[in-house]
C-alpha cells in the first residue's frame, strides 16, 4: 500500500508540472542553439555588442548562440523575420534606435514595431555628440544655439541622410531650442564627414565613438553630447540638457527583442542572463573603451522605453517633415 501511494504522489507532482508549460520550459530553455538576428553589418555596433553578449550567454547557457546578420537600411527586413519566428526564444532579434523611428518613415512595415515583440532587454546606449568644424565660430552649444537664432537657416547641419537618426537629432535640437538650420543629406556617414572634415558643411552629430579622435586631433570641436548624462570618454563635455535644452535625449541603443506571445518565465530568463552580463566590470569597461555606454533596461522598462521613443519620433517625423531618401 506504501508503494502504492508513492507511485500516486510521484503521478500527481508529474501531472501538476506537466501542467505548467511555462515552468517546463523555463527549466528546459534553452536545450539547442539560440540565434540572434542582427539587422545590420558586420562590424557595426549593433553587431558588435550583439556578439560580445552571444560569447559571454553561451557558456552561461551550455549552448552556442549564433550571430546572423541580415543587412538592409533600414534593418526591417531582418527584424520582420524575427516578428515571424515561433515564440520559444530561440530566435530574438538586436535591434537599435532605428526600429522606433522606421515606422514613420516607411509605409507597409511588414510588423508592428511594438505589437508583434517582447521587449527582453535594453543593453546599452551609444549617444551622439554635437560638433563643429574648427572654423566655427562658436564654441559650446549654448553660443551656437544663439548664432543660430541670429542668423536663421544660414548655418549647416550636415546627416548620414534624409531620414537618419542624425538629421532626426538636429531636428529635436531645432525644435527644443526654437532655431532654424538647413539640413544637408549626404549617402552615409562616411561621405558627411569627408566633407565635414573640410568644412564644406560646418556642424554634424555623429556618434560619440566615431567623433573621439577627430576630436582629440583637433579636426572637430565638440559641443555636446546627446545623452541623459556625460560620456565616461569625453567627461569635460556637457550634455545638452546642461547647455540649457530641457528634455532632450538622443542615443544609439541597442536592445533585444523576441517574438511576440514568448513565455514570460524565458524572457525573463533571458533578461536576467544578459542584465548580469551587461552590468559586469568587464563588460562595462569593454563598451566605455569604444565610446559606448552600457545601460540595462528590464523586459518591462525596456518595454514603457520603447513605447515612448516610437511616439516622440513619431512627432517629431510629423512635424518636421523628414523623409528617407
Amino acid at each position: 500500500m506504501k508503494t502504492i501511494g508513492k507511485f500516486r504522489v510521484l503521478a500527481w507532482t508529474a501531472a501538476v508540472i506537466m501542467a505548467l508549460p511555462g515552468v517546463a520550459l523555463a527549466q528546459a530553455y534553452p536545450s539547442r542553439p539560440v540565434k540572434i538576428i542582427v539587422p545590420y553589418s558586420t562590424g557595426s555596433s549593433v553587431d558588435t555588442i550583439a556578439r560580445q553578449v552571444g560569447q559571454r550567454l553561451a557558456p552561461v547557457w551550455g549552448q552556442p548562440v549564433v550571430i546572423e546578420n541580415q543587412v538592409s537600411a533600414s534593418g526591417i527586413p531582418g527584424t520582420a523575420i524575427v516578428a515571424k519566428s515561433a515564440p520559444d526564444g530561440y530566435t530574438l532579434a538586436m535591434v537599435a534606435i532605428n526600429h522606433a523611428i522606421n515606422p514613420s518613415l516607411y509605409k507597409d512595415i511588414p510588423f508592428d514595431a511594438q505589437g508583434d515583440f517582447r521587449p527582453v532587454a535594453r543593453v546599452a546606449s551609444a549617444p551622439l555628440i554635437f560638433v563643429a568644424h574648427p572654423g566655427v565660430a562658436a564654441n559650446t552649444l549654448v553660443e551656437l544655439i544663439a548664432m543660430a537664432r541670429a542668423r536663421p537657416k544660414e548655418l549647416f547641419y550636415g546627416s548620414a541622410g534624409s531620414g537618419s537618426s542624425l538629421q532626426l537629432t538636429f531636428e529635436l535640437l531645432k525644435s527644443k531650442a526654437g532655431i532654424d538650420i538647413t539640413h544637408v543629406p549626404y549617402k552615409g556617414v562616411a561621405q558627411m564627414l569627408t566633407d565635414l572634415l573640410a568644412g564644406q558643411v560646418p556642424l554634424a552629430s555623429p556618434a560619440v565613438a566615431l567623433a573621439m579622435p577627430l576630436i582629440a586631433a583637433g579636426k572637430l570641436k565638440p559641443l555636446a553630447v546627446t545623452s541623459a548624462k556625460r560620456s565616461s570618454v569625453l567627461p569635460n563635455v556637457p550634455t545638452v540638457m546642461e547647455s540649457g535644452v530641457a528634455d532632450f535625449e538622443v542615443s544609439a541603443w541597442s536592445g533585444l527583442l523576441a517574438p511576440a506571445r514568448t513565455p514570460d518565465d524565458v524572457v525573463a530568463r533571458i533578461s536576467t542572463e544578459v542584465g548580469r552580463i551587461a552590468q559586469s566590470k568587464e563588460f562595462v569597461e569593454l563598451q566605455q573603451k569604444g565610446g559606448v555606454e552600457p545601460y540595462y533596461l528590464s523586459s518591462a522598462d525596456f518595454t514603457t522605453f520603447l513605447g515612448a521613443e516610437v511616439a516622440k519620433w513619431s512627432k517629431l517625423v510629423r512635424e518636421s517633415g523628414a523623409k528617407v531618401d
